[in-house]
């Protein structure tokens, strides 16, 4: 073994550096002593395996790529602690990406110009407006404020995600301060892009499923709102074509390969040629690491053959990597990157005795002379032969991406091996007829569109496709981070509030927060968690608690919607009467003892709706109460109801009686009385409080006298979201932020 491994890394040093890169990042990550012990045991297994300068060149890649990852991140916590520090400065930097539209603005990645006190830095900026371009100088006076841990099953971890990117902090530019200055650079690089983007998709509806897939493969743009389409390409293990890396990259360089050869042009001109293409086709999507790292890679292989040298799969690979991780250590935590690089280094070790193995089952029999084949089955053995080739490499891919779609993703696709040959059909068709298309754009935009036309109808056969392979029996696996069925009470901003109750393919939304919690918080919850409500029960006309709903009705199919009342005031309620039934989802209006039927045998109880009589007031005491019977338990939901209409409860003789009390918090009114709560008899109680205000902060005497009466109390600025779910002992509700856990019993 020894003797083996070492003849391979002396073969392929550049590799073993960047496996050693790797380790290090890896326990950097952890601590600068964890680290350090990692790169001196690197050093000594290179020792053992190769020589003492294998020894000393491992602990050469180790010590130096993870010490500048530290270095980085003990900067970035530096520029994090001096920016935000500064209330309210007048900041300017350069924008790195182009910016994306957002719903009061937009959003990017911005580096600071640094000066009046400022570190020079990477900030994610919030402006207002245009959404401007890469390269755009922005200036404003605003907040720098630190990323936030979610608090919420599911929620998009910002502190991982600015770690991820190098992002120091997030500005929050004041309204009216910011301005834009676009160079003419900028600008023409903008020119160039929306060209692109445009010269690919005119002739076909802008919206549409079709450009929105042409638009996903070839650019990497990907589609938002677009849940079914998503998760018919991840369920067939093919969402990876969404995203521009080592094929899109290939597939460009196979036609400009061809298009040159065409016209005559020698190897000495086309490599330079096809490096260029290759680096500029990255840029024009975007610059993911993924596409980058195939481009250099493809510019290592293209230099060797130029100079008439063998590449080295895995060498190469390594060259590549071990820049990225001297570059910039924090792509390898990125899960695209590690996919991306973690494939290529698979199918560089097992994919050449994969195809030797598989090719025996195609192989012609040596005992029939070649000479005697017709040109029929000279065809047919060269086509199994190819065949047989590209399921070897979709095996080994699969194999290889299995454990970090397992980690990250918590999902397997064995039906990918399946697919790879369709699909990779399919988008060699998207990006042919979309290079076509671009080269016809400038001279006849009516070609153009006829040609985006045609390649409408491949997106179409490949979503098609994926759809298909996605409904095969075993062909997927999913992992659910939290096991249905389950009630989850989210921890919203202060105004908002939302529930979702799953079981199976089933669930309801129990109000959705206003549109910027249910963007930012509720709506990623539910996709990592894989759960697509078809059904929503409002509570009041809040816009905490009913403002996502065009997004939410946008998202997702929308079946029916209870309504508390039949007229508010409030322009967000409204708007759920006329988007609602165009959506196609049928309104109900909530009635006292109505029942609606819910997955898992449960079902929700309407216990009380507003007063018919009561004309105007706040929404707080508009609200409707409902409980939900689980598994014979009982969950009461009051939302931000206020005493006024506790007392109208309690002085009609209202049936409140639940084994979990779930409560807001109204606006300008107390909550929760004592005489209200012991008409409940809760055994628990999920209690919204939110950082801000503080003058409405949760009274300590109160949880403390909920729990001197053996209640147990969830206070959710403490716990954050809250899971119920049943289990063999009773009832389990778990916090996400404090981790606390507490089993109701009968």
């Amino acid at each position: 073994m020894q003797r083996r491994l070492g003849g391979f890394f002396r073969l392929n040093p550049l590799f073993g550096g960047a496996v050693a890169a790797v380790v290090a990042v890896t326990f950097w990550c952890l601590s600068p002593e964890w680290g350090t012990g990692a790169a001196i045991a690197l050093a000594a297994v290179a020792w053992w395996l190769t020589s003492w300068r294998g020894a000393l060149f491992a602990l050469i890649c180790a010590g130096a790529s993870g010490g500048l990852l530290w270095k980085h991140e003990h900067d970035r916590a530096a520029a994090t602690a001096a920016l935000v520090a500064v209330p309210r400065p007048a900041v300017s930097g350069t924008l790195l990406a182009d910016a994306r539209a957002t719903t009061s603005g937009w959003s990017a990645p911005v580096r600071l110009s640094g000066g009046n006190g400022l570190p020079i830095a990477i900030a994610w900026w919030l402006g207002e407006g245009e959404p401007p371009v890469a390269g755009a100088k922005v200036s404003a006076r605003g907040k720098f404020a630190d990323a936030e841990p979610p608090r919420n099953p599911g929620e998009f971890d910002q502190v991982a995600w600015f770690r991820q990117q190098g992002l120091a902090a997030m500005f929050l530019a004041d309204r009216g301060s910011g301005e834009v200055a676009t160079g003419k650079i900028a600008a023409f690089g903008a020119w160039i892009r929306k060209g692109f983007r445009e010269a690919v998709t005119i002739g076909l509806p802008p919206d549409s499923q079709e450009a929105d897939v042409i638009r996903a493969v070839v650019i990497g743009e990907y589609p938002r709102g677009e849940d079914a389409l998503i998760a018919a390409y991840r369920d067939s293990g093919t969402l990876h074509a969404f995203s521009v890396s080592g094929m899109h990259v290939a597939l460009a360089g196979i036609i400009c390969w061809f298009v040159l050869g065409r016209f005559g042009v020698s190897r000495q001109v086309a490599v330079p040629l096809l490096i260029a293409l290759m680096f500029g086709y990255s840029w024009i999507s975007g610059n993911s690491p993924p596409a980058l790292r195939s481009a250099w890679m493809g510019a290592v292989f293209l230099a060797a053959f130029a100079l008439r040298r063998r590449p080295s799969l895995l060498n190469g690979l390594g060259a590549v990597l071990l820049c990225t991780a001297l570059w910039e250590g924090r792509l390898l935590l990125l899960p695209g990157v590690q996919l991306s690089y973690g494939v290529v280094a698979v199918i560089g070790f097992l994919g050449e005795p994969c195809r030797h193995w598989m090719g025996r089952f195609v192989a012609h029999d040596d005992y029939l002379p070649r000479v005697l084949l017709t040109k029929w089955q000279e065809r047919w053995h060269w086509l199994a032969r190819k065949g047989s080739d590209d399921v070897a490499v979709a095996a080994v891919a699969w194999l290889g991406s299995t454990p970090l779609t397992l980690w990250h993703f918590r999902m397997t696709t064995p039906v990918a091996i399946l697919a790879a040959i369709p699909m990779s059909l399919g988008i060699f068709g998207l990006m042919v007829l979309a290079a076509f298309s671009t080269f016809l754009f400038p001279f006849s935009p009516g070609a153009a569109s006829q040609v985006n036309r045609l390649n409408g109808w491949v997106a179409r056969g490949c979503t098609a496709t994926a759809e298909s392979l996605a409904s095969l029996p075993f062909g997927n696996t999913h992992f659910g981070r939290i096991q249905k069925p389950f009630l989850l009470v989210y921890d919203l901003e202060y105004g908002g509030g939302a529930a979702c109750f799953a079981s199976g393919d089933s669930a309801v939304l129990l109000d959705c927060g206003d549109r910027r919690t249910f963007h930012r918080t509720v709506l990623p919850s539910l996709r990592n968690l894989e759960v697509a409500p078809d059904a929503v029960v409002l509570s009041h006309a809040d816009g905490g608690h009913v403002g996502g709903g065009s997004e939410l009705l946008q998202t997702y199919r929308i079946r029916q919607v209870v309504m508390p009342v039949e007229k508010a005031r409030s322009t967000l309620y409204k708007a759920w009467q006329t988007e609602a039934p165009a959506a196609g989802a049928k309104l109900l209006t909530a009635a006292e003892g109505m029942r609606l039927p819910l997955a898992d045998g449960a079902w929700l109880e309407v216990v009380a709706v507003p007063d018919s009589a009561a004309k105007g007031g706040v929404a707080d005491d508009q609200v409707a109460i409902y409980r939900l019977h689980w598994q014979r338990w009982k969950i009461l939901f009051v939302n931000d109801a206020g005493q006024k209409t506790e007392r109208r409860l309690l002085e009609a003789d209202v049936d409140l009686r639940a084994d979990v009390l779930i409560a807001g918090h109204h606006r300008s009114d107390l909550s929760l009385g004592d005489g209200f709560v012991q008409a409940v008899a809760p055994k628990a109680i999920i209690v919204s409080n939110a950082a801000f205000p503080v003058t409405e902060h949760l009274d300590p005497a109160k949880t403390a006298w909920w729990r001197g009466q053996g209640i147990e109390v969830f206070d959710q600025r403490e716990s954050g979201g809250v899971t119920v779910r049943p289990v063999e002992q009773g009832l389990r509700l778990e916090g996400f932020v404090s981790g606390r856990a507490s089993v109701l019993t009968r």
